[in-house]
């Protein structure tokens, strides 16, 4: 089988390559998708467009709501030879759904949620398209019931993945080598899912309750943390949020609600890492954080619930402990790059016959 894999625009494969050669980012392709060919299929990926061209897409891009439909055709030239085209989530998904008649598409499917929040004519378009695809799948549980349900889409055509990561770029980090104290609280992310407010005022709870908590911060997004009570680190962190996660005792994730998935790639950062998550219980949450084994899942909306686990966790660092070791275990069992890669391969395999 020959797979053709549609990447977004901003991402170049060969780049990609020489960047994680370097020690910068995970994996030696994104999303970790070369593994589709761990049994031998063939993978190629979309190279990007370079120049007017892409200045031209981009123009385009930002009139579609971010949907990619200047490289959808321009580069259809380098499907030939491919059994199916794979895109990962909509903004290529939509585009080659609606360009590629001669071979199946598999896409994901990560921000739509239900039509009737969009506009009358992007909700006939991404109708239009989802309705011709081959196969469609979400690393959110959460969306498998809304895609099935509300879009009105055949049942056996909508799957649910198990999003995976790196383990190696991502190692098990020393409990010894956390912060002096064991008080540092790491949580990082910038879409518009994450409830920053909601974490900085359960850090403050925990703070006022007698234990000395840290919170570093990873986030473009603005925020306010008073100096005494941690760092925000207002940049892409990438191999650096390794250091975060060494110097941690426990990483916390506060999500508005939300059924799309935000925050499930950091929560499995964090196991990898050895360290036990606290996370919002969105909808697909349990399915990655096992609560009470491998970290502690709360209400939305609730700092103080958040600081009761936050707390809960720094003050038993044994327990901590034994929930990372329990996460990193699950990591290396279920949650990899490797294994995500093999469900998308059984997809495409189903549809190409």
């Amino acid at each position: 089988m020959h797979v053709h894999v549609e990447l977004p625009e901003e991402l170049d494969v060969e780049e990609y390559r020489l960047r994680n050669a370097r020690g910068e980012i995970p994996d030696h392709t994104p999303y970790g998708l070369h593994h589709l060919g761990d049994e031998g299929d063939v993978v190629t990926f979309r190279r990007p467009a370079h120049g007017a061209l892409a200045y031209a897409s981009r123009k385009v891009r930002d009139r579609l709501d971010m949907y990619e439909a200047v490289t959808a055709v321009s580069g259809a030239a380098q499907r030939r030879g491919a059994d199916a085209l794979l895109c990962m989530d909509e903004r290529n998904g939509l585009p080659a759904l609606l360009t590629s008649r001669r071979r199946p598409v598999v896409s994901g499917v990560g921000w739509l949620v239900r039509p009737d929040l969009l506009r009358p004519t992007h909700r006939r378009v991404a109708m239009t398209a989802l309705r011709r695809a081959a196969g469609l799948f979400t690393q959110s549980p959460g969306l498998v019931p809304i895609l099935r349900e509300h879009w009105d889409l055949d049942p056996d055509r909508v799957h649910g993945v198990t999003l995976g990561i790196d383990p190696e770029f991502y190692p098990e980090q020393p409990w010894e080598g956390r912060d002096p104290g064991g008080v540092t609280v790491t949580s990082v992310g910038d879409d518009r899912n994450r409830d920053h407010a909601t974490l900085v005022g359960a850090v403050e709870r925990v703070r006022a309750g007698g234990v000395p908590a840290w919170l570093e911060l990873a986030t473009t997004l603005p925020v306010q943390l008073a100096p005494e009570a941690g760092v925000v680190h207002a940049r892409r962190m990438n191999a650096a949020m390794r250091g975060l996660y060494r110097r941690s005792t426990v990483v916390a994730i506060a999500l508005r609600p939300n059924p799309v998935g935000a925050g499930l790639t950091v929560a499995l950062e964090g196991l990898a890492s050895g360290r036990p998550v606290v996370a919002t219980d969105n909808p697909g949450m349990e399915t990655y954080v096992d609560h009470g084994r491998t970290g502690l899942l709360v209400p939305p909306d609730d700092p103080v619930a958040m600081a009761d686990a936050i707390a809960e966790l720094l003050s038993d660092p044994d327990r901590a402990a034994q929930m990372g070791q329990a996460g990193r275990k699950e990591v290396e069992a279920r949650f990899t790059s490797a294994n995500m890669a093999a469900e998308l391969r059984d997809i495409v395999r189903g549809v190409v016959g």
